[in-house]
């Protein structure tokens, strides 16, 4: 009886082990916001291309650190947002990519452009 017992009880942890194996991967956690960082000085956007998953709430920082340039205001027209670019001073804008491809971002005047990736 004792080792009836015994192998019940070994049976039911290796199932609960096999289990686990199978739920694991999918509980690992996700971050929960991606971030980037953008300087934009006298050659434009710095990076100009930033790389971001889709479905994951984005922050990303846009710092102006020249007045010789005409990204005085950032436009992301994907995401309907327009935000002035005071100098020395970090913006963050705050989006959730939905869907995969290469989404633009420019200045007000539309002549700097970067690109958002989304995988």
């Amino acid at each position: 009886m004792r080792t009836i017992s015994v192998q019940l009880c070994f049976r039911f942890l290796l199932a609960c082990a096999a289990l686990l194996s199978v739920l694991a991967p999918s509980t690992i956690a996700k971050p929960k916001t991606q971030a980037a960082k953008i300087e934009i000085g006298a050659k434009g956007f710095r990076p100009s291309v930033i790389k971001l998953r889709r479905g994951v709430p984005a922050r990303v920082t846009f710092l102006r650190t020249t007045d010789a340039t005409c990204a005085k205001e950032i436009v992301l027209p994907d995401f309907g947002i327009r935000r002035a670019l005071p100098l020395n001073e970090a913006v963050v804008v705050s989006f959730t990519p939905k869907k995969k491809g290469a989404l633009t971002f420019v200045c007000g005047m539309n002549m700097l452009r970067g690109q958002l990736i989304v995988r």
